[in-house]
Order: C-alpha cells, then sequence, then structure tokens
C-alpha cells in the first residue's frame, strides 16, 4: 500500500505547500523541531507518521496512538503558533497519522470535508 490507495491522503498532500513524513510513530526531538520550523515558514504543511520516504504506508501500532497524541500535544502547543488538527487515517489494514499545520485562514478546520473518511481528530 502506498499514499496513492488514498484518496484522502493524496488530497491532503496536494493541498499543502509541504509534506514530511516519518515512517516511525514517534520521531526524535531533533526531527520533529525540524519538521515544525519547515512548516511554520511555509504556507500550512503536512506531517504524516507512519509513511516511508517512498509512499509506502508502513503504519502505526494502534496502540502506540494514544501516546502519539498526547505527545505532539505538548509538542505543537510549546513549538509552534500554526493552529494543528491530528487524526488518523486508514489505509488498506495500516493506520497513519497525520498532522495538519494550519498557518493561514483559508485552512481553518480543512478536516471537515474529509469527516467521513478520518478517524480520531484533535485540535491544538
Amino acid at each position: 500500500m502506498t499514499v496513492h490507495d488514498s484518496t484522502t491522503l493524496c488530497a491532503l498532500i496536494r493541498a499543502y505547500e509541504k509534506a514530511v513524513v516519518f515512517e516511525e510513530s514517534v520521531p526524535n526531538a531533533f526531527r520533529v523541531a525540524k519538521a515544525f520550523s519547515t512548516m511554520r515558514w511555509s504556507r500550512g504543511g503536512l506531517l504524516l507518521l507512519g509513511v516511508a520516504n517512498d509512499g509506502r504506508v508502513k503504519g502505526i501500532d494502534p496502540g502506540d496512538i494514544d501516546a502519539i497524541f498526547e505527545r505532539f500535544e505538548r509538542l505543537c502547543g510549546e513549538s509552534s503558533e500554526a493552529r494543528v488538527e491530528i487524526g488518523t487515517l486508514t489505509v488498506g489494514q495500516k493506520t497513519v497519522v497525520f498532522l495538519v499545520f494550519n498557518t493561514i485562514a483559508r485552512h481553518v478546520d480543512p478536516l471537515e470535508r474529509y469527516a467521513n473518511c478520518v478517524g480520531r481528530v484533535g485540535y491544538f
């Protein structure tokens, strides 16, 4: 499975200037800080967890999702001035966690149009 197997994921990737992917579920602090910096200087961005650089969906262990939401809630509050939406999306039988960085008004609540496709959603 790749990101191209999900029309929702493809649409999210196209909607933002920057997209950063992490194969692992919780990248180290340096990599997260670098991604946040990239998002700050773009017109919004998308961070994907559980996706390899070549677009293959590796997935996230469902047991790790609560910890991911908690960690990124804290990190986003401390490190980003943008409104951040976090959610899950199932591609095949694998779960991807995504964070949408909203830095311009037209991207407010971008996940509303995908409400029937995304799983758990949070806002920071």
